[in-house]
């Protein structure tokens, strides 16, 4: 197992692989610090980390979104750190979609994004609230005020409060990466490991069975 997964991390960055994952980080560290100083009530912290998941695949994705976590803290968001098993979900889930052909088709990139939030909002809903109160001086944190003014717990609040704003969030990030790779020539694309998930299928090559892939 440990020799299979150091031969696919290997494979996704190849090539240009390495230094996009670096601008992975580098996205994600800007577009975070960006939404929270003008508090907005989104993240679009991990555009970076969907993006590196796209391109070059899930282990390389969650790399890249755990090294902007840790940088995050160390710059002056030291609860970033402790939301990496998130950013962990975003990479692998996000990397096993655009593996079946799911960036393709912006119609199947709407539902993923919903669907993305979701799980996001399950696992990042118990760190914020049990470690953090549900504070996280985010345009978000007026949303957890309101549901517990509605009579909700903590853990409900910052759960419905995620249920609110992550599936938004993460449809954007999807639709911004959706924008960007098909925006590329097909000659970068062939650079990336994930390139080939995002070149549609010749028509008068169908692929077998049901789904936006079958491999």
């Amino acid at each position: 197992m440990k020799g299979m997964l150091k031969r696919q991390f290997t494979r996704e960055i190849s090539g240009i692989g390495l230094p996009f994952l670096a601008f992975g980080v580098a996205l994600n560290l800007t577009l975070g610090q960006l939404t929270s100083a003008l508090k907005i009530p989104m993240y679009l912290d991990s555009v970076g980390t969907v993006l590196v998941a796209v391109l070059c695949g899930p282990l390389s994705a969650m790399l890249a979104g755990s090294l902007a976590n840790f940088l995050a803290s160390a710059l002056g968001s030291p609860g970033m750190v402790f939301f990496i098993p998130v950013v962990l979900v975003i990479g692998a889930f996000t990397g096993f979609i655009a593996s079946r052909g799911w960036f393709r088709y912006w119609y199947l990139v709407i539902p993923a994004g919903i669907l993305q939030g979701l799980l996001a909002a399950l696992v990042s809903a118990p760190i914020s609230a049990y470690l953090f109160s549900g504070v996280m001086l985010a345009g978000t944190d007026f949303l957890v005020m309101y549901f517990r003014s509605m009579g909700n717990s903590l853990l409900e609040s910052v759960l419905y409060q995620g249920f609110a704003s992550d599936p938004v969030d993460k449809t954007i990030s999807y639709l911004l990466t959706f924008l960007v790779v098909h925006s590329l020539p097909k000659s970068i694309l062939a650079r990336f490991y994930g390139g080939k998930n995002i070149i549609p299928r010749s028509p008068d090559k169908p692929s077998a069975g049901s789904g936006p892939d079958h491999r």
